[in-house]
């Protein structure tokens, strides 16, 4: 039983004869209709895109395809710009994302944190105002808002306007990530 088995390997194999090399198949063929010997392929191979040429043939054909009322897609790609580390562009997406009104609270939180990413603090405080004025806040998403604006607020150096909004986070949930500690980071002697 154990010599079958190699017999049938072997027979998958008798036939190797009749394969032809692809790739030389394929430099015969190219030099025949150009004109060119084997050398000269070797001259004429594209050069190599840098990253900023891909990233911007990326963007372009997602301009080209993308609709302005695909709020999803343009906040799918902001996320995605922003893990790229490209967060000019993902501010963008964000901000075009921003006008639906089922995105809108994420979008803010993405904005202020891609703002505080780019040592903007005084715009993802607006941001993060804004998503705490909009309509049908969940208390989840407000907490969140109220956290990161604080700690926005404490780079911006603004303590007692951090104290006062994690004073606002801890009087609606006290166990809410390390509020107590902020407070007492923040707390006025």
């Amino acid at each position: 039983m154990q010599d079958a088995a190699p017999a049938a390997g072997e027979e998958a194999f008798s036939d190797e004869d009749d394969f032809f090399d692809l790739a030389a198949e394929l430099e015969d063929e190219l030099t025949r209709e150009e004109g060119l010997d084997s050398d000269d392929l070797l001259l004429e191979q594209p050069q190599e895109q840098t990253l900023e040429e891909i990233v911007d043939g990326f963007k372009k054909g997602v301009a080209e395809a993308l609709s302005e009322e695909d709020h999803q897609t343009h906040f799918d790609l902001g996320i995605a710009y922003r893990e790229m580390g490209l967060v000019d562009e993902a501010i963008g997406e964000f901000q075009v994302a921003a006008k639906s009104p089922a995105l809108f609270v994420e979008c803010c939180s993405m904005l202020g944190l891609s703002f505080l990413e780019k040592g903007l603090p005084e715009l993802a405080v607006k941001w993060y105002q804004r998503g705490l004025e909009a309509p049908g806040l969940s208390e989840e998403k407000q907490m969140g808002l109220l956290y990161d604006m604080g700690n926005a607020q404490l780079q911006m150096g603004e303590k007692d306007e951090a104290h006062k909004t994690f004073v606002d986070l801890y009087g609606t949930n006290s166990n809410y990530r390390d509020v107590v500690a902020k407070l007492e980071e923040t707390r006025v002697r």
